[in-house]
């Protein structure tokens, strides 16, 4: 009986599909007209959520990190990133990336949108894509 058990028990196993890892990858591009800038951080961010709880945060899944971001001005600054490469997307969740440039303080002083449209960079889940174009816009004018 426990070998029927154990083989049906490690049948059903192999039937279920093996957890997507929630990694997302892209580029982040400073465009040439951005202001030059430098000694800033670079912090991209991966959040998921419950859809259906309207009053529910977010919770931060993996991120992405550089110090003393720098860019020159007239010329188009390239940064590939990968996060969230450490866990797996849950079912009935979905997510998204923030992007900002930020100063010492924490400041906010550029602002990477996905494809350079504004609103929120949903990734992973509802068709949305695991490999993103993020472009800056600068928050200091």
């Amino acid at each position: 009986m426990k070998t029927i058990l154990s083989t049906l028990l490690f049948a059903f196993a192999l039937q279920l599909p093996a957890a997507e890892s929630a990694k997302v990858t892209g580029t982040l591009v400073t465009p040439k007209a951005v202001k030059a800038y430098d000694g800033l951080s670079l912090e991209i961010r991966l959040y998921e959520y419950d859809p259906f709880l309207a009053d529910a945060s977010a919770d931060l899944v993996g991120k992405f990190f550089i110090k003393n971001y720098a860019h020159k001005a007239g010329t188009e600054t390239k940064t590939q990133f990968i996060v969230g490469d450490a866990a797996t997307i849950k079912p009935r969740r979905s997510y998204y990336l923030t992007c900002f440039v930020l100063d010492a303080k924490g400041k906010r002083k550029l602002m990477g949108e996905k494809d350079g449209k504004r609103g929120l960079c949903n990734v992973l889940t509802g068709g949305n894509p695991k490999k993103v174009t993020l472009i800056l816009r600068d928050l200091r004018k």
